[in-house]
């Protein structure tokens, strides 16, 4: 199952974008992104939404060809206008990368963006996705919001649910349980993306 995720703390220092290298821009943005990004009104959002949305497309299609290399401007986002509200809100749109075509939301509120690509093999899927602030190591923390959410949504025990090995998987008792799991960190935040393979829990 094909899934990625990208999550961003909107305050960590790494996302100021005065701090950017000059050429960042050109290295990691096509020229219809480069175009949004000037035209915007919040292009500081922007432009972590369509950064995250690259790192999430890139995640999913590395789960199925582990020898994928991310080169940020060959995976090209296209977003539907970003929430105007600083609260929060949904965007959507596609990342498209050498032929294949990710289904892609992406959400802000006033603190971080979360990105979670699919592969359009997945429609139907019932997607499960969740950010939190991390309390304590945040791949442990990712690990755990997983854990939880999935078990919850399955009717399992989630104390006896764990996310293990790279790419994650999920096992239940021992059992793996066919799902297919994507975790993220960065700054403040945790945040992980998951499809199941029926649009409702059994």
């Amino acid at each position: 199952m094909s899934v990625g995720n990208d999550v961003v703390d909107l305050a960590d220092p790494e996302t100021r974008l005065c701090g950017l290298h000059p050429r960042w821009g050109e290295r990691v943005f096509c020229s219809a992104e480069r175009k949004a990004l000037e035209a915007s009104r919040s292009p500081h959002r922007l432009h972590w939404a369509l950064w995250a949305a690259k790192e999430s497309a890139y995640k999913a299609r590395k789960r199925r060809e582990p020898e994928a290399v991310f080169s940020p401007k060959e995976f090209e986002v296209e977003l539907s206008p970003l929430p105007t509200t600083r609260g929060g809100g949904v965007a959507v749109g596609r990342v498209f990368h050498r032929g294949e075509v990710f289904e892609l939301e992406v959400r802000l509120d006033g603190a971080s963006v979360h990105a979670v690509a699919t592969s359009e093999d997945e429609a139907g899927a019932r997607v499960l996705r969740g950010v939190e602030r991390a309390l304590c190591d945040p791949g442990v923390a990712a690990r755990r919001l997983a854990a939880t959410t999935i078990g919850s949504a399955l009717g399992l025990d989630p104390a006896g649910l764990r996310i293990v090995h790279r790419p994650p998987v999920a096992m239940h008792r021992g059992r793996r349980i066919e799902v297919g799991v994507s975790l993220s960190h960065h700054g403040r935040f945790v945040a992980f993306a998951c499809t199941l393979a029926d649009p409702a829990p059994p």
